[in-house]
């Protein structure tokens, strides 16, 4: 075997013996500065191996060694000739069980996962590394983790790509292509990808578009009888969220005792947002009063992603042409507070937000507000 690469020991140790004095021969691989040790099925006592291992004639226990090291020569062989990267670790798997150990898309996120773990309160946030769980849990709704890394191919990355767009916005989906590009760049410093999967696509960063519905779409929605008990329920608890603003977790957790109602007759809750602890004070409009009241203050809550694919149904049998997801939701009741002329700062604290520079991506005039504005500016005096 190469010498600078690869360095092959014997060892027979004198605290390995058992009570008939015999240790097990040891094999100490060294590849690229990387130590790892492989038990032999034969032993002897460490002095008569020693002593045979001195002798200049050749003996048994030379033969053996010498035919240890002729099937690692052969192992180093085929592994130059298949491509797989050469270390000590991968030798020595090879060596034992007769072939190579099939290292799997699950493997690749499981050790990258394991690193980015121990980083976590230190220099990661534990959203981010919920960010990354995300991303791979979606990617094995495209490729299950079974399978070898090799399969993550170039035509992979286009359908994970492709299928989270159906459902997100450009940055969102682009966010998650960028977490697996960085765990398939580790299995690619760590010889266990061989080609970048990832080359010709371009994950180009953006500013983040709002998608919202406008009044009229939301009525759509709110006013559609879908015939489907299931449908219905979804179709009531977006017309919620877009009535009240909260996000997906933070309706999920809500119990009747969290709505407070006015002297007037108001209804709002006051409470932390569950994603960054903020304060939020988000006030009910007319139309999830009348979902509430429906439900008698018990939503009736399903998860989020089969919320999202019900969704998508509604959104096709009402014939809008926008991705609806229940996020949107959220956007159509920021979009909607701007566009009747609550200022900004008001807007951060119904939604939770800590900054108004977060809010202010939601600020989309609708054409008619445009229009009606410059029409009061320049015109109505006339």
């Amino acid at each position: 075997m190469n010498r600078n690469t690869a360095n092959v020991s014997f060892y027979c140790r004198e605290s390995k013996k058992n009570k008939d004095g015999l240790a097990p021969i040891e094999l100490s691989l060294v590849i690229n500065r990387k130590r790892c040790y492989v038990q032999l099925p034969r032993k002897e006592t460490p002095t008569a191996f020693q002593r045979q291992i001195n002798c200049k004639k050749d003996n048994d226990l030379k033969d053996y060694l010498r035919s240890i090291r002729i099937r690692l020569n052969e192992i180093e062989t085929a592994f130059l000739r298949d491509g797989e990267a050469l270390t000590a670790a991968a030798l020595k798997d090879f060596f034992k069980t007769g072939g190579y150990v099939l290292y799997t898309i699950g493997d690749l996120f499981d050790d990258y996962m394991r690193i980015l773990a121990k980083r976590v309160g230190v220099d990661l946030k534990p959203k981010t590394y919920r960010k990354y769980e995300i991303a791979r849990d979606k990617f094995y709704k495209i490729i299950p983790p079974t399978e070898p890394v090799s399969a993550i191919t170039h035509a992979v990355i286009m359908d994970y790509q492709a299928s989270m767009n159906q459902y997100l916005d450009y940055v969102t989906t682009n966010g998650y292509c960028q977490r697996v590009k960085t765990v398939v760049q580790f299995g690619i410093d760590n010889g266990k990808i061989k080609v970048n999967p990832f080359s010709g696509i371009r994950l180009r960063k953006g500013e983040k578009s709002v998608q919202f519905l406008s009044e009229e779409e939301v009525e759509k929605i709110r006013t559609t009888d879908f015939h489907n008990e299931s449908l219905n329920k979804v179709r009531d608890l977006f017309v919620f969220q877009a009535a009240s603003g909260l996000s997906y977790t933070d309706m999920a957790k809500l119990v009747p005792t969290d709505f407070q109602v006015t002297e007037d007759g108001q209804y709002y809750i006051h409470d932390k947002r569950n994603k960054t602890g903020v304060f939020y004070t988000a006030v009910i409009l007319e139309q999830g009063v009348e979902i509430l009241k429906k439900y008698d203050f018990k939503l009736p809550i399903i998860g989020n992603h089969k919320l999202n694919v019900y969704l998508k149904i509604i959104r096709d049998l009402c014939g809008i042409d926008k991705p609806i997801f229940s996020h949107v939701a959220r956007h159509t009741y920021a979009t909607r507070c701007l566009n009747r002329g609550i200022r900004l700062e008001v807007v951060a604290k119904l939604l939770g937000h800590s900054t108004t520079r977060i809010t202010q991506h939601y600020a989309k005039l609708l054409k008619k507000s445009i229009l009606s504005e410059v029409e009061e500016a320049f015109f109505m005096g006339k």
